[in-house]
């Protein structure tokens, strides 16, 4: 597993965490306590979820060219067979 694999594995883990404590938070009666834990909560689902996307597009990107890689090696593999 590579590490924007592990790095995916985990995001989306405290994405879902975060997700689900900023709906327990809204769920609470109305406080002071309430207020911070949806305010810390919002900010990590923000965070993490910015960090996700951007692996995933990492992730997309690294495996569009790789096989764009491969589509030229068989490309170069053929024209070779044809001289």
């Amino acid at each position: 597993m590579t590490r924007a694999q592990r790095s995916l594995v985990i995001l989306t883990g405290v994405t879902v965490l975060s997700a689900g404590l900023l709906a327990q938070a809204l769920a609470a009666p109305p406080g002071v306590g309430a207020d911070v834990l949806v305010a810390v909560s919002l900010l990590l689902l923000l965070v993490s979820a910015t960090l996700l996307v951007r692996v995933l597009r990492y992730l997309a990107r690294a495996a569009s060219a790789g096989a764009n890689s491969g589509q030229r090696a068989q490309e170069a593999d053929a024209a070779g067979r044809e001289q």
